[in-house]
């Protein structure tokens, strides 16, 4: 089990509820998910841009479960589409700012 690997299941067992860990890769934190109804409590890769002072840009960023999550967020944001509708959406909060 490598060093990370330890860790990891050391806050899925002892961490707080919703903590956040950084990693090495600006953007990208695990996250602690709590036990829901059903649900074991389980860790979710976050990723939250950070700002110019490394601080996350939001209070919770996009949460990955698994790969098939990953991959289904992976082609989603591959479309060409999302482009238009981002430009969509930034030109009518242009407008709506003047």
């Amino acid at each position: 089990m490598s060093g990370m690997e330890a860790s990891l299941r050391d806050m899925l067992k002892h961490g707080r509820k919703f903590e956040r860990l950084r990693t090495d890769e600006p953007g990208v934190f695990i996250r602690k998910i709590p036990r829901l109804k059903n649900e074991p409590a389980y860790l979710a890769v976050e990723i939250n841009p950070v700002g110019h002072n490394g601080i996350p840009v939001y209070k919770v960023g996009a949460l990955v479960k698994d790969q098939n999550e990953l991959d289904a967020i992976r082609e989603i944001m591959s479309q060409k589409k999302i482009d238009q509708i981002l430009q969509t959406v930034q030109n009518v909060n242009a407008q709506q700012a003047d």
